[in-house]
């Protein structure tokens, strides 16, 4: 008869496989994932509940235990882009002159979901306002309300040190003004949609051009008497 024992005792036995068990950071990062690769190919209105919870490989069930609703999904989103598109300065930035820590503070990061549709994602948040308010406020707070926030320290910190005098403007006063010099033709983008490509504008050099600008014209303005 053959010897049972000794493929029993070389032969592990079988085990019942079970699901990997993620996380919920893991299911929030795979979530927040998913909805900015439907922003590069679809408008923001088409994005539904059900097609990011497809994306994300996950049904809308599990999808509604992460986020309650689209609202609060699609303001996780934004924040999350613009967390990515602005960023304080790094420790061996903040030795260069004012000029250029201003530069480095108001240049956007690279990021495919803004860069490829800025303005029609903006024009989104704006329709969907009315409706969806929280969607608009998450997108104003860590957008433009986040560079703000750096412009403003960094300002405070070289009025300390003697760099600049900023009068009777607080700090945050002076980087919402300089925010809007840089940023103002969001406006006309929105008016007139695709006008920069039809002249033949490359749009990344004429930002670039606007930026140094402002920068130049705000610096100095602030240091006039």
């Amino acid at each position: 008869m053959p010897d049972h024992s000794s493929q029993s005792a070389t032969v592990p036995p079988r085990r019942r496989g079970r699901p990997v068990q993620i996380d919920q950071e893991t299911r929030e990062a795979m979530v927040l994932d998913a909805v900015g690769e439907l922003l590069l190919h679809c408008r923001l209105e088409d994005i539904s509940m059900s097609g990011i919870a497809r994306k994300a490989g996950m049904s809308k069930r599990t999808l509604y235990t992460i986020f309650a609703s689209r609202e609060e999904l699609l303001g996780a989103t934004f924040a999350r882009i613009g967390q990515r598109i602005f960023r304080p300065l790094a420790a061996h930035e903040r030795d260069l002159p004012l000029v250029e820590r201003l530069n480095k503070l108001m240049t956007l990061n690279e990021i495919p979901q803004f860069e490829q549709g800025a303005v029609e994602v903006l024009r989104a948040v704006i329709a969907e306002a009315p409706i969806h308010p929280g969607i608009a406020r998450q997108w104003d707070a860590e957008g433009r309300g986040a560079l703000i926030s750096y412009i403003s320290a960094e300002l405070a910190a070289a009025t300390g040190n003697g760099e600049v005098t900023l009068h009777d403007l607080t700090a945050t006063e002076a980087a919402e003004l300089l925010v809007d010099m840089v940023m103002g033709e969001a406006l006309h983008e929105l008016l007139t949609p695709g006008e920069a490509r039809r002249a033949g504008c490359d749009a990344r050099e004429e930002k670039q051009l606007r930026r140094q600008r402002a920068i130049r014209v705000f610096l100095e303005g602030i240091r006039v008497r």
